[in-house]
């Protein structure tokens, strides 16, 4: 005895679901091949981390000057802009490289000065 179309339309529609749902439930479960972490990112104030790049002109607010931070791509090492004029900005977090705090007119605490 064959089914009426709605009753086989509805079958069809309640087995897609079903696939779907279990599709994102695997999907939701499983684990990353690689860990990924967001990135933390450093509050103003907070004391630099890494090594320093000098630079030998002041620290002015927004963007300035070359890619200083270019130095710390493909490194595992962190660093910061320290400005002849005492401030400093941190580099964007690992595995990044952009002048991040210089971007972001966030400063940092360089340690000396503690």
């Amino acid at each position: 005895m064959a089914l009426p179309k709605e009753s086989q339309g509805t079958k069809i529609a309640v087995l897609a679901l079903a696939l779907v749902s279990v599709y994102l439930v695997v999907q939701a479960l499983a684990a990353p091949e690689e860990r990924t972490r967001t990135p933390q990112y450093p509050h103003a104030g907070e004391l630099c981390m890494g090594e320093s790049i000098m630079v030998d002109y002041p620290y002015g607010g927004g963007l300035l000057g070359p890619h200083e931070c270019k130095v710390q791509c493909g490194t595992d090492q962190r660093y910061y802009i320290l400005y002849t004029n005492g401030q400093a900005t941190q580099c964007e977090p690992l595995p990044g490289c952009s002048d991040w705090g210089e971007d972001n007119s966030i400063l940092c605490e360089p340690p000396m000065s503690q």
